[in-house]
């Protein structure tokens, strides 16, 4: 086999070595000897079919990596390899999950099993982040999907007092707005013509002011690490491309069931590597599509979860092999 890791991710231009995972984990990739690949998922055509797209991946040798660098990546020059020759494929590619992610991704579903993806299609795509984790009532924030203006309108009169809207197909803080309950309709509505066609409706949680959101990033039924993420001082928005500084917090013991109860559903549906969010005790959403927050989860604990990263997901297609 010529290759062993290919990391499916955005351009290079989208990447961000400040928070990509995908580019933390080649670090170590490289530094163990492991020969790793990069393919930027929408190089390729999407219209062949799935058989001959996988066959025919133009992709780019992963020579060296250094995250501290502007060029993180030295690559060589684009060749031609089938999604076989891996034995991991790590999709690192950002949302919007809209009709085109799904046009690309979806040609992954047919990989064979013998090829561990994290996370695999089309769990990734039929899921929700914004929603999965209403799967698990007994953990999840009040939540109300509103698919119409006026469900959107009832939905934030129901809540006890002020409402949090955020669109269910975007990602990194983009389109959350903070209204109160009775918040004049036709805004309502021009925030659902902006943002719909399904909008999230939770209570504003008043921990999110008092210490923040507390990601707790997880693979198989390992947790990797968390990160506390602070809004900045005048914001509510605890995403760290909004501003937001990265603390140390230890999860709860109510948290750390969560992300137990929360893996073994979702671990068999292909979805290993899950970036879970906490505003106190309450589960916001669960990332998983490409969940971040690595590099923070190692600067705030002093610790490097891309090792233990990699240690696990050399264990998992070893077990798999062995599995025949």
């Amino acid at each position: 086999m010529k290759t062993r890791y290919l990391i499916v991710a955005d351009a290079l231009e989208r990447l961000n070595p400040v928070f990509d995972l995908g580019v933390c984990v080649s670090v170590e990739l490289v530094r163990r000897g492991i020969q790793v690949d990069y393919l930027d998922l929408y190089s390729g055509d999407a219209e062949r079919e799935s058989a001959d797209f996988l066959a025919d991946l133009p992709v780019r040798t992963v020579y060296n990596a250094d995250a501290r660098r502007t060029e993180f990546w030295d690559l060589g020059p684009v060749h031609p390899a089938a999604v076989t020759d891996y034995r991991v494929v790590l999709h690192r590619t950002d949302p919007p999950v809209d009709e085109r992610f799904i046009r690309y991704a979806r040609h992954f579903e047919t990989a064979p099993d013998s090829v561990l993806q994290i996370n695999r299609p089309p769990a990734t795509y039929e899921l929700s982040e914004h929603t999965v984790h209403l799967r698990y009532p007994e953990y999840a924030a009040p939540t109300i999907v509103a698919s119409s203006p006026d469900e959107l309108v009832r939905a934030v009169r129901a809540q006890p007092g002020e409402a949090v809207c955020k669109p269910k197909n975007t990602y990194c803080g983009i389109g959350i707005d903070f209204v109160p309950a009775d918040e004049n309709e036709e805004t309502l509505r021009q925030y659902w013509k902006e943002w719909g066609p399904e909008v999230v409706v939770q209570p504003f949680l008043d921990a999110i002011e008092t210490s923040g959101d507390l990601r707790i990033l997880t693979i198989d039924q390992r947790v990797l690490g968390s990160v506390l993420r602070v809004p900045a001082a005048g914001s509510r928005l605890a995403n760290l491309h909004q501003g937001a500084t990265a603390a140390a917090l230890e999860p709860s013991p109510k948290q750390l069931e969560a992300c137990r109860v929360v893996a073994e559903d979702l671990n068999p549906l292909g979805l290993h590597l899950l970036g879970l969010d906490f505003i106190g005790e309450f589960l916001t959403e669960v990332n998983i599509t490409s969940p971040t927050t690595i590099v923070q989860i190692n600067q705030v604990n002093g610790i490097r979860a891309d090792i233990d990263l990699v240690d696990e997901l050399e264990r998992m297609w070893r077990d798999r092999a062995a599995d025949g």
